[in-house]
């Protein structure tokens, strides 16, 4: 597989200071993308130290309606309801690069 163009494959040491704290370089900063401010989810595994920045997830859209019986089904009343579908290809593709 080929490699990403931003990812930083240099390594870079730095020193854990007394509060367990350390600055990560310029380089790996700007490949992950993170801004002051980020949050980033820590973990240990397989021997490594990997850090993931986490993005804000909005919330979902409900859509509240009641349910009639319609031609012998329990259907949603859609009666009054609009449905743009660029935010449906919105909703779509933010999904898809969740996963």
């Amino acid at each position: 597989m080929g490699e990403k163009a931003c990812e930083s494959r240099t390594m870079s040491a730095t020193a854990i200071r007394e509060k367990r704290q350390t600055t990560l370089p310029a380089d790996v900063s700007e490949a992950a993308g993170l801004e002051p401010g980020d949050q980033v989810d820590w973990r240990f595994e397989d021997g490594e130290i990997r850090g993931r920045k986490l993005v804000h997830q909005p919330e979902p859209k409900r859509i509240v309606r009641k349910l009639i019986m319609r031609d012998g089904e329990l259907v949603m009343d859609t009666t009054g309801l609009t449905i743009d579908e660029d935010d449906i290809a919105t909703a779509v593709r933010e999904e898809r690069d969740r996963h």
